[in-house]
């Protein structure tokens, strides 16, 4: 029989591996889903891209608002801990360096975190949005203070300098490369950079 917590009831089982392995295959294949389409993403791609059928997704989460919600936190989570990384660095410049090219990168492979995040989702993705955005307040000022970041730039700049560099897959009909995002981050780094900060 199984035993019973301190109120009475029987624990709920644990997930079973391949639930559990379901929902993380689902979970991948929403982020790769949304990173293409956006948030409007259809659950047929997301099960063509989980390599699951579509009924494990609607069982999975039936809700689509929940779905897309732990694909946000999922992302802005991975960007929180490069943030909290990059306010820890010893080197203010090189932490903020690694911040904006995992900021720039992310964004521009990642249609979803274009959309309203407040709007599509929900409260815990907001105060996700916040905690980031913090961070990198923290992160611009610090390398300002430093003396290696120009100070007519404002930690909201920040992501539209990131956007930008990664924005354009073609232009004039010149396809990107796959080296052209870390170049344009190169350039925008070297031009927010002070004369006597380090490149």
């Amino acid at each position: 029989m199984p035993s019973r917590n301190a109120t009475g009831d029987t624990p709920a089982k644990a997930p079973r591996a391949d639930a559990r392995r379901n929902a993380e295959l689902v979970l991948a294949g929403a982020r790769r889903a949304v990173a293409t389409h956006g948030l409007d993403a259809s659950y047929h791609e997301i099960a063509r891209l989980a390599g699951v059928g579509v009924g494990t997704v609607y069982r999975r989460f039936p809700q689509r608002d929940e779905l897309m919600e732990a694909v946000l936190l999922d992302t802005l989570d991975e960007l929180i801990q490069e943030a909290e990384r990059a306010l820890e660095h010893p080197d203010p410049w090189e932490g903020f360096t690694g911040l904006f090219a995992g900021l720039a990168l992310r964004t521009g492979e990642n249609a979803g975190l274009s959309g309203s995040l407040d709007e599509r989702g929900g409260p815990r993705v907001a105060a996700r949005r916040r905690r980031l955005l913090d961070l990198l307040h923290r992160t611009t000022e610090r390398a300002q203070r430093a003396g290696a970041l120009r100070d007519d730039v404002g930690p909201q700049d920040i992501p539209y300098l990131a956007r930008a560099a990664t924005s354009a897959g073609c232009v004039l009909d010149l396809p990107a490369g796959p080296e052209q995002p870390r170049r344009a981050i190169t350039v925008i780094l070297d031009g927010l950079r002070t004369r006597g900060g380090r490149a």
